[in-house]
């Protein structure tokens, strides 16, 4: 789990709110207990013939005398055969207890008091139990005790204790109600009792909104905060990552993970903290009505935890599973739509069809999973509860029949023993949110703290490029690759230069290129620019001087004006229209009703292949870069594009280095000069005449594709 109270350090910020939210679940724990405490007074009033008041007498009495006290009707005695009275039978005496120091024995009758003092009155009959309960305590009192055997009364000098808070409460409240005069005008006294339950109960669900409210944000907010950072650290990752995950993997942990995380985290600061306070009091009021049988119904505790801690487990490999799937389900779809046109333009709509169905199909097995254990817990917790729970009613139901409980204890402490098992339940669940929580926490801070692109601390600012770039000795092998992909590359380029790098497919052009800017860090060898090491500069100052143009056109959900802008904050829109129009994007977006406001739509869906070549020209036209790196940035412009778009290039080129991936000729050879690779490493650089002249690769790439791209279309 320590993954998962890793993500909880988000909450510290929000403290105050979490705070109040535990303030709160206390007042709800109390109030829960409060009107649990309920029960046995709304039952004396409705059903016991003493009532709430003789309820309140009794407890004050047994409390005093330290004894368990039935009120009944005995024989009067000899000579009255047919009279009875009201007697106290003593069914218990406590150890150690007032009465047991004074030697009242149990299963006697008291049948009076006399109050020791100046003017001492003796006190029988129906008077008798509310006389003891109002009895000062530390007062000596003799007991009039009786054994139901022997007629021969005995007595016993008592010093009265002084009751508990609890007995001592019930007492002030019987005092405050005046005693019904008979069974019906109760009915006043049970109806005050069930608006103070009601008042309980909407104060207590009013803490709870606050409760889950304040709970809810603070972790919306913490929630933020981590995706934001996760956010930043992406930006900060090297290509190789993205090339061996992809981008589905990632975005499946921005929002599924993201979710699963959140989930967890409610609950914790939720249920976990509400159900516990709910199930203590709970416990605390059972206590109060009978310890003994409350710790019995407690043993299934230890057995209920190993049977959590073992759902947890299976929950949390099976979560991460799940989640894994997940994500490769997002990748699959998001691949499906993304080439559309291909799917359906190759008939592949079955074949994609049973692709899905197969990751999906993996990712319900895991969910079935997920499921059979969430659904196995709370039963089974409940099971072991219910055994537990039974044994010890069922000892309490033989306490009952023997005159040891007070019957209607028995059934509040019933109702104690059904509120208590059922956060308890609830909190079986919680465990295995838990494991699901803490699988995806693994997750997000696999890539929270994954490390990022080599930058240095104040590493100095490099200047802009004026003199040469040098490759020297470089070379880069991709994780997992088995040979390199640049290979011991040397070459210099002079400022204001212009270079071509051509070869065949898969002889490392693309990845040179993206050393330059540290898109790709190399394994061995250096790279200087004006005889700096760029590894040991700003890597913000190196790529602001760079203008980079690929040949997958990246556009953004935007306006066409903020695409040529990307890269810059602010820009004039006079700058912003210079490089439009020499770019030639002015063309297409006159003819449009919006100009340069039109949003593109996603991945600039809205616009053919060659105007996203021409808006991403314009981006790297107004940067102003010192370097230009233009990677087949006009394969999908049209011929009449292509040759407008090489002049606005040349003139813009001037006091710049420009590095050119191209397969068309006249591209090729508006260089000064070409670099030839091949299987990653740079077997030759000169002019077109030269190359011609003295290198096979170069004029076999010529004869078969550069040639056939001059021809007239």
């Amino acid at each position: 789990m320590k993954n998962f109270f890793r993500s909880v350090r988000y909450l510290w910020p929000y403290r105050r709110r979490l705070a109040i939210s535990i303030v709160c679940v206390i007042f709800i724990a109390a109030l829960w207990g409060g009107g649990l405490g309920m029960i046995a007074p709304s039952l004396k009033v409705l059903l016991a013939p003493e009532g709430l008041h003789g309820w309140a007498w009794k407890a004050q009495a047994e409390a005093k005398l330290q004894v368990k006290l039935v009120p009944r009707m005995a024989p009067a005695g000899p000579g009255q055969p047919d009279a009875v009275i009201s007697v106290l039978d003593v069914v218990d005496v406590i150890d150690g207890g007032a009465a047991e120091r004074a030697g009242v024995p149990a299963n006697s009758w008291i049948v009076a008091i006399e109050e020791n003092g100046a003017s001492p009155r003796t006190v029988a009959g129906e008077r008798l139990l509310q006389h003891i309960a109002e009895m000062p305590p530390g007062r000596a009192a003799r007991l009039h005790v009786r054994m139901p055997e022997n007629a021969a009364t005995e007595y016993f000098t008592v010093e009265l204790v002084r009751p508990g808070l609890g007995v001592r409460l019930l007492g002030r409240i019987a005092g405050a109600l005046p005693p019904p005069a008979d069974y019906p005008g109760r009915f006043p006294i049970l109806m005050w009792l069930l608006v103070f339950a009601l008042v309980l109960t909407v104060v207590r669900n009013s803490l709870r909104f606050v409760q889950e409210y304040l709970v809810q944000t603070a972790v919306q907010r913490s929630i933020m905060d981590l995706r934001c950072e996760m956010y930043n650290n992406v930006l900060r990752l090297p290509m190789t990552f993205f090339s061996q995950k992809g981008t589905s993997d990632t975005m499946s942990r921005f929002v599924n993970d993201i979710g699963e995380l959140s989930r967890g985290q409610i609950t914790l600061m939720g249920k976990t903290l509400v159900e516990p306070a709910k199930a203590i009091a709970s416990i605390t009021m059972a206590m109060f009505f009978s310890w003994r049988l409350t710790l019995l119904a407690l043993v299934a505790g230890p057995p209920a935890f190993m049977l959590i801690r073992m759902f947890g487990r299976v929950m949390k490999h099976a979560s991460r599973r799940a989640l894994e799937s997940s994500a490769l389900l997002l990748g699959t779809l998001e691949e499906t739509l993304t080439g559309i046109r291909v799917v359906k333009a190759y008939t592949m709509e079955s074949t994609e069809r049973k692709r899905f169905y197969r990751i999906h199909r993996n990712l319900l097995k895991q969910q079935r999973r997920m499921a059979r254990i969430d659904s196995a817990t709370a039963p089974s917790v409940e099971v072991m509860g219910m055994i537990a729970g039974m044994a010890a009613a069922g000892l309490a139901g033989y306490w009952v029949l023997n005159d040891r409980m007070d019957p209607f204890f028995f059934m509040a402490w019933m109702g104690c023993l059904a509120a208590m098992f059922d956060p308890l339940r609830k909190l079986a669940k919680v465990a295995t949110r838990f494991q699901r929580a803490e699988a995806a926490a693994e997750r997000i801070f696999e890539l929270h703290d994954r490390q990022g692109e080599k930058r240095i601390p104040g590493a100095p600012q490099l200047p802009r490029h004026a003199e040469t770039i040098e490759f020297r000795d470089v070379s880069l092998r991709y994780p997992g690759a088995a040979v390199e992909a640049v290979s011991g590359a040397d070459l210099t380029i002079q400022h204001n230069e212009t270079i071509a790098i051509v070869g065949p497919n898969g002889s490392g052009k693309t990845t040179l290129v993206s050393l330059l800017p540290r898109l790709l860090e190399p394994t061995s060898g250096e790279i200087l620019i004006d005889g700096r090491n760029i590894a040991t500069h700003s890597l913000r100052s190196l790529r602001r001087q760079i203008g980079l143009v690929t040949q997958e056109t990246v556009i953004f959900h935007a306006t066409i004006g903020e695409n040529v802008a990307y890269g810059l904050r602010g820009p004039e829109p006079e700058a912003v229209l210079a490089a439009a129009k020499q770019a030639f994007v002015d063309e297409f977006v006159r003819d449009l009703p919006d100009g340069y406001e039109t949003m593109v739509g996603e991945r600039g869906a809205t616009l053919s292949g060659g105007q996203r070549q021409r808006i991403a020209i314009a981006r790297a036209i107004l940067r102003d870069p010192a370097i230009l790196i233009f990677d087949e940035a006009t394969s999908q412009i049209d011929a009449d594009s292509e040759r407008r778009i090489h002049q606005a290039m040349e003139s813009f080129s001037r006091g710049r280095t420009t590095l050119l991936i191209a397969h068309r000729f006249a591209t090729v050879m508006s260089a000064d000069r070409i670099a030839v690779m091949d299987a990653g490493k740079i077997i030759d650089v000169g002019t077109h005449d030269e190359l011609i002249a003295r290198c096979r690769l170069y004029a076999h790439l010529y004869n078969t594709q550069f040639a056939d791209t001059s021809r007239p279309q």
